[in-house]
């Protein structure tokens, strides 16, 4: 048996490459297929192991309200709207002086709030006057801290 020469070999090997580069096609020529369409709506949950996560879909408001305009409104959107709308406190029911630097210590120490202590002071000012402009905060021999100032989901935990 004859061993073919070199050049029969390049020859049969640019033409195997040219028949398999024609077989596949020019560049870009190739479309990935469509993925699989879906078989039905994703599951709501998942349950493994004893624990079943449910998923939920939750439509939040759009707040962009902010405090309304008086000494300190600064310090308070500076501080308060970082975590919760000013909505959430602006709904809240007439607290006494006592029972808003109660809260915002709550918020600081408990929720860990990012407020600074030099701006409590301030913080409980305003959110004071606000109260008295709703025209039913606590009278005043009532402000001995007695009373569970309300989070700011109105509850008092």
């Amino acid at each position: 048996m004859k061993v073919p020469s070199i050049g029969t070999l390049s020859f049969g090997a640019v033409g195997l490459a040219a028949v398999v580069l024609i077989a596949i096609g020019p560049p870009g020529s190739h479309v990935p297929p469509p993925p699989p369409a879906p078989s039905g709506p994703a599951p709501s949950n998942v349950a493994f192991g004893g624990f079943t996560l449910t998923s939920a879909a939750i439509d939040l408001p759009i707040d962009d309200q902010q405090y309304p305009d008086g000494p300190h409104a600064d310090v308070i959107n500076a501080n308060c709207t970082s975590c919760h709308s000013a909505s959430m406190a602006l709904t809240q029911p007439a607290l006494t002086s006592d029972q808003w630097k109660s809260t915002v210590i709550k918020m600081k120490e408990v929720y860990k709030a990012p407020v600074a202590e030099k701006d409590i002071p301030a913080i409980v000012e305003y959110l004071t006057a606000l109260s008295a402009k709703q025209g039913s905060a606590a009278p005043a021999g009532k402000e001995s801290g007695s009373q569970v100032a309300p989070d700011a989901s109105g509850g008092t935990g």
